[in-house]
């Protein structure tokens, strides 16, 4: 059987702990193994991704189930083989829960995240049989349909849980897929994201962009590879602010774990990577496990 070749593009939001806030983690997947890479046949598929994560320092859950809907139609050259457009709608849907480390007292919020659309090109730039080459680019744009809770005061201090931010965002990223023999390697060297204000909050997450979000692994069987995943997430980067205007502190998020890509055919994957914050800086380090369920009709 073919190793399966597979397509992703999703808004990655770069996560904060705000002033007064906690924010959910809604959004914060890897470059899964194979994602960068072109399908067979255009039309429509489907990406469904359940995800959990817990942060030690604010005793915080978060579990998640975003929808995918993905369609494919011929590039620029109309042949399907040497480039293809894929226009994508996401939409996460999450839970959140928190509990306070002084009261004990739990604040917890379900609902729907940022809804994100994305178009994305692919260009087939090495099609050999032992090398291959799928680099893209992709302009995202983030909605303003985060979930909130009111809040709830524990002690003299106000908290609120949210998943996601309420407010509009703009993206670009670019992003490579390579095969070399059983070898495979999917990442997104760059990916720039501009939050702008959050109505409700009066707050801002400016800019905020990845490093080297990636995904590397070697064939052990015909239907799978497995490996690691990895990536930087910088935050708050520039122009960002809090409801007293100034500006919130950058955020650092560096993660790596296992990673693999069951492939069944060229139309159905599962592809799992476990996260594990190695360093952090100004948002809460933790853990979780990310998969993707993925098909093609």
């Amino acid at each position: 059987m073919k190793r399966t070749m597979l397509a992703f593009a999703v808004f990655l939001l770069t996560t904060a702990a705000l002033l007064g806030q906690a924010r959910a983690q809604v959004g914060f997947l890897p470059e899964f193994m194979g994602n960068a890479a072109g399908v067979k046949s255009p039309g429509l598929a489907i990406k469904f991704f359940p995800s959990y994560f817990y942060q030690h320092g604010i005793d915080a859950h978060d579990a998640e189930a975003a929808f995918e809907p993905q369609y494919w139609i011929p590039g620029f050259t109309g042949d399907l083989a040497k480039d293809q457009i894929q226009f994508v709608v996401h939409l996460p849907i999450g839970y959140r829960r928190q509990r306070d480390a002084t009261t004990g007292r739990v604040v917890s919020v379900t609902g729907i995240g940022n809804l994100s659309t994305t178009i994305e090109y692919y260009w087939h730039f090495i099609d050999e049989e032992d090398m291959e080459w799928w680099f893209d680019n992709g302009i995202t744009g983030g909605y303003p349909t985060a979930t909130e809770h009111n809040g709830v005061f524990i002690g003299n201090k106000h908290y609120s849980v949210a998943i996601g931010s309420d407010a509009f965002s703009v993206g670009w990223y670019q992003e490579n897929f390579f095969r070399y023999k059983r070898f495979i390697l999917s990442v997104q060297p760059i990916t720039f994201t501009y939050g702008f204000t959050d109505e409700r909050t009066n707050t801002r997450s400016g800019l905020s962009f990845t490093v080297m979000n990636g995904a590397a692994g070697f064939q052990v069987a015909e239907w799978a590879h497995v490996g690691i995943d990895f990536g930087l997430l910088l935050g708050n980067v520039l122009g960002s602010r809090d409801a007293a205007g100034n500006s919130l502190p950058k955020t650092l998020r560096f993660f790596t774990g296992p990673a693999a890509l069951l492939g069944f055919g060229d139309n159905d994957s599962i592809q799992i990577s476990v996260l594990i914050d190695a360093v952090t800086r100004n948002v809460n380090r933790g853990q979780g496990i990310a998969v993707a369920i993925w098909h093609h009709f």
